[in-house]
């Protein structure tokens, strides 16, 4: 149950410590699961890993959470390039960057609302297209349809639902399948997913 065209998972994986995470903190792995409107089914799939600048090398802690080895991160193109890339992935996708009948469904508000602007700031890039700043948070509708497990993270929302976990938790693509499995489950079980918010 979607007004959407199309649905984009994503779920960004970023430099962090077992305290407090590096500042800035920035983007490791962008990954995307395109969904199609109707079906909630996926139909494409973006992910790049991306090498920090700021903090270059990654904590172990950071390598063993997410799986995403230096050399990884280190063989892989800034942020500027990798954005650049997923924006043109959208496009190919027939997307448009507004945002118009399409939107980002995201775990959690993170994402979108506090690690992309940081990332933006981070590489002095002012031009963000609209499509960055409305987003789902799949956490919403799963409230409203348990709302006795509001504090649900993705693993206990996939219980829940009785889906398997698939891959590896906090490797983003991954997650990123993973979330595109509960929305569509959640929309089977006639919850709306809309648009939760924005910046």
């Amino acid at each position: 149950m979607t007004s959407f065209r199309a649905l984009v998972v994503l779920d960004f994986e970023a430099t962090c410590d077992d305290r407090d995470p590096p500042v800035p903190q920035e983007v490791i792995e962008m990954p995307s699961v395109l969904l199609e409107g109707t079906t909630l089914a996926p139909v494409a799939e973006f992910e790049s890993f991306v090498r920090p600048v700021h903090h270059p090398r990654l904590t172990e802690f950071c390598t063993q959470l997410t799986g995403i080895t230096q050399a990884e991160v280190d063989g892989a193109p800034p942020f500027p390039e990798v954005f650049a890339a997923h924006q043109r992935w959208l496009e190919a996708q027939g997307l448009d960057l507004a945002g118009t009948d399409w939107a980002f469904v995201t775990c959690g508000d993170w994402d979108l609302k506090t690690l992309l602007p940081g990332q933006l700031a981070a590489a002095e890039i002012t031009d963000e297209p609209a499509c960055y700043r409305r987003w789902v948070n799949a956490k919403h509708p799963f409230r409203k349809w348990a709302p006795k497990l509001r504090r649900a993270g993705m693993v206990r929302m996939l219980e829940a639902l009785d889906l398997e976990l698939e891959g590896r938790h906090h490797r983003g693509i991954d997650d990123s399948r993973n979330i595109a499995k509960i929305v569509r489950a959640l929309a089977e079980r006639g919850q709306p997913i809309e648009r939760t918010g924005s910046r």
